[in-house]
Parts: C-alpha cells; structure tokens; sequence
C-alpha cells in the first residue's frame, strides 16, 4: 500500500518528514521539500482492540513539528473454534443472551428451546414452545423473562401468538396475541420497558405491514402505535441513545427501500428520515458507541458490499468503507474494542436462483472507517444467530443449510 501526504509551512521553509508504523514496515519511495510517498507492508495481523496506523511527522527548518497518524487496513487476529453443536438442526431461529449469561436458542422451523451454558459449553433442552415457528423475534425484558412474538408456521403461516420463557423456572406460557399476525418484523425493548413490534409479512396476499405495536409487560397485552410511511419486511430497527427507534431499509411491496424512518415513543408517532444511500434489506444494523448507526450489506436484488452510516444528528446517511465479500442475512455483534464483526451471511452470484452462504468474516473499525479480514467460520453459513458472551467470545449458532453446529469467535 503507498501513502501519500502533502504537507507546506507558514515560514516556507523546506520540509523534512519521518514515518513509524505500530503494525508494518514503511519504506520512502520519493520525498520532496512538500511531500512524501511511501510504501507501506503490513507484518501479520492485528489484535482486533488495536487500530493499525502509520504516523507520519512533518519538521521545518526551525525544529518545529506536526504529526497526524493515518488509519490503514490490516488483516485480523481473531480466531474461530467449534463448541458443543444443538439438538437439532437451525435457521432462521433466535438467540437471547440470558442474565446468567447462558444464551436461549428459540424457534428456526421447531418449537423445542435449547439452552447453552459457556461455562460447560453444553446445550440442554428447556422445554418446549406452544407453536414451532421461524423468522420470530425474542427479547430479553426487564425482569429477565424472555418474550418470543410472531414468526412463521410451516402450515399454519405468519402467527400472531406470543409466549414468554421464565428462565427461574425453565418454563413457557402464553401471553396476550399481537393485533397483527406477522414474520420478518423487528422487536426493540424500549427504555420504558415495554416492546415496539414493527412491520413484518403477513401472508403472499397482504404484503409487507405498515402497522406497529407496544407489547407492555405487566398485563401482557399489545396495543397498536403508529403506522409506518410505508409496509416493510427484512428491515432493521435500532434503538438510538434518544430513546427514539431508527428503522432502516427492508422489502416493500414492489422492491427493496431506501427509506428509512424514526419513532418516538414520546408521542407514539413517525416520522421520515434522511434517505440510505443504497436501497437495500435484510442487512445488519449496529449502534456504534459514537451514537452514529452502521447498516452493512444486505441485497437490493443481489447481494450488496457496501456500507453507511445513519447521524441522528443531522438525520443524514453517509457512505462508509466496502466489505470485502457482498453478503445478506448476516448477523452483526459489537465487539469490546468498539468495532463491529460480521460472520457469514448469504451471496447472490449473477443470476443464481439462490444465496449460497459463505464462511467468510470480517471487522469494521469505527477509526478507520475500514473492514478488515479476519478468521473464516468453520463452516459457510447463513440465516444463523451471533451472540456476544459476557467473556468477550462471540457465539455463533446454527444457520443454513439447517446446521446443528455452534462455534465461538475468539476475539
């Protein structure tokens, strides 16, 4: 990689200029009284808490200096190993971290719940849901409990039930039922503890559900709140650090959207927001610790490689680095360091009738505003569930084509 700077004093005298790395080599290629061109190697990888940077410092005639490091990609250290595989085979299930710090695995075509103890690393079934479905969504509330809603049957279709698991007592029961039947929607736990439901499918008729609803944990009832612009499904919804919820993207009823739309449970109202640079769905959304929000691949029609970031702010949306692997129906987990990983996921090559899932994983650094390679999955997958474990490790289950097993991401 070369890099280039142009620098010119105030006093215009000629300038001299040196480089260190904390990560490669740095060669001069060619230095002029007001440039520098250098070529720079990375020398293995990187640990993923650290930013690879190349400082260069600019010196006049009279001594005085000026320095500015400058973000470079390199490859990651993180690795991946197999953990104890489920019961049964996945996808499209969930996965909620749980306050013990063992994590639930729900639904992905079954109604029997598995729990994974990191401890033991060992799955064991605690019991079973009133209705097998997939494409549902579980959250953790704030007693601990967690509410799974909605979803798909294979027979039955999109549902409109809802059940809570009780992790004191390893035990399911029946709560009140969504106004409206849906799959492929969004859940976010709201500061004031109760559940924004959000769009979803309701059936190949209906199309995409403009409708949203509060789910209140006390006498487990919904109630409708709002009505989106427009009917969307694979879409993402993000909690943003004003308590509002930014839903992003999806599928409507002709294509993929570029829209995007902010609620706010002050009011119970929407409104519009800045439009993505890139229509697409079934994308990963984070909140980054800058407050900013990152929306990373997905597909409009085919699979995308690019990336924005979303400013509550300014309610704009701004391009930010490339993956290097197009990819959708990825999951994204936030990483101690502030950097957001990526693993797996689905990609559409040119006329395919279908994704293939792909093994490949990357790290976005919010410094640098770059992906970086890091370990590959074990295996392809997509459609599967990432959790980050109170140790750090992220947990990585399930996914297509119907796989069983588990690995752990070892930051």
């Amino acid at each position: 990689m070369n890099l280039l700077v142009a620098a010119r004093d105030p006093q215009h005298s000629e300038l001299s200029f040196s480089w260190e790395s904390n990560v490669g080599s740095v060669s001069v290629v060619e230095t002029t009284p007001i440039t520098s061109e250098v070529l720079f190697e990375v020398i293995g990888c990187v640990p993923h808490a650290l930013t690879a940077t190349a400082t260069v410092t600019a010196t006049n005639a009279l001594g005085l200096s000026a320095s500015v490091a400058l973000p470079v990609g390199a490859p990651d250290c993180s690795t991946w190993v197999p953990t104890a595989s489920l019961r049964l085979s996945r996808a499209d299930h969930t996965a909620t971290l749980l306050d013990s710090g063992q994590v639930l695995v729900v639904g992905g075509f079954s109604a029997l719940a598995e729990l994974y103890n990191p401890e033991t690393a060992t799955w064991t079934s605690v019991g079973t849901m009133a209705a097998e479905r997939s494409s549902a969504t579980a959250t953790r509330l704030p007693s601990g409990k967690v509410l799974v809603a909605g979803g798909a049957h294979a027979t039955v279709g999109s549902l409109a039930s809802a059940e809570v698991y009780d992790p004191e007592t390893r035990e399911w029961s029946a709560t009140g039922s969504l106004t409206t039947a849906r799959t492929r929607h969004t859940a976010t736990l709201l500061p004031s503890g109760k559940v924004l439901v959000v769009g979803g499918y309701t059936g190949r008729d209906q199309g995409p559900v403009a409708s949203a609803e509060l789910y209140d944990p006390g006498p487990g009832t919904w109630t409708s709140t709002g009505t989106l612009a427009m009917g969307r499904q694979g879409h993402t919804a993000t909690l943003l650090p004003s308590g509002k919820v930014l839903v992003a993207g999806g599928r409507g009823a002709e294509w993929f959207l570029q829209t995007a739309e902010v609620y706010d449970p002050e009011t119970g109202t929407w409104a519009s927001t800045g439009t993505l640079v890139h229509e697409r769905g079934d994308h990963s959304a984070m909140l980054l610790p800058s407050g900013t929000v990152l929306v990373a691949g997905g597909r409009g029609g085919l699979s995308l490689d690019s990336a924005e970031l979303y400013d509550p702010e300014t309610g704009t949306w701004a391009d930010t680095g490339q993956l290097s692997q197009k990819r959708h129906f990825q999951p994204a987990v936030l990483l101690p360091s502030g950097k957001v990983l990526i693993a797996g996921g689905g990609v559409t090559h040119g006329e395919a009738p279908s994704p293939m899932p792909t093994a490949a994983s990357e790290v976005y650094d919010p410094v640098s505003a770059s992906w970086n390679r890091t370990g590959s999955l074990s295996i392809p997958r997509m459609s599967h569930t990432a959790t980050m474990l109170p140790s750090g490790k992220v947990l990585v289950v399930g996914g297509r084509p119907f796989h069983s097993s588990a690995e752990l991401f070892t930051p």
